[in-house]
């Protein structure tokens, strides 16, 4: 009986800590403004694979002409953007990008890409990207 209950607050334990380590990743509505997408078009200055996502950056002309550069999350993971047919070679310096993103709530230049609108590269879109449109992301 004592092994037992010990068993049960062990796996309740685990389970409290796991599912507090997925809410903290997943915490997309407390960085990025999820109703508010926009579309930025600019040069890609670097990509970043590794996990748990993507990373692009891209050089993008203000409203004054001025260049910034903005940090961009994609979404899906690596694993996902694979079956996509995606790979780390999937974009190079100097590419020309359209993406729309979700962007931060803080004001910085970052947001988290939205696969439901088509990210474009050099005139092309992206597959895996632009399938299921919708308002908003997430």
């Amino acid at each position: 009986m004592k092994h037992t209950s010990l068993t049960s607050v062990a796996v309740a334990a685990g389970l409290l800590l796991a599912s507090a380590s997925a809410n903290a990743h997943h915490g997309t509505s407390a960085s990025y403004d999820l109703k508010k997408p926009m579309e930025l078009s600019g040069t890609v200055t670097e990509f970043v694979w590794e996990n748990p996502h993507a990373r692009i950056f891209v050089d993008v002309r203000d409203a004054q002409g001025n260049v910034v550069n903005w940090g961009i999350e994609l979404r899906p993971a690596p694993n996902g953007l694979s079956r996509a047919g995606w790979t780390r070679h999937t974009f190079q310096p100097g590419d020309k990008i359209t993406i729309t993103v979700c962007p931060s709530r803080f004001g910085t230049p970052a947001g988290v890409g939205e696969p439901n609108y088509p990210i474009l590269k050099n005139g092309e879109k992206l597959p895996g990207t632009g399938a299921a449109r919708r308002e908003g992301c997430g």
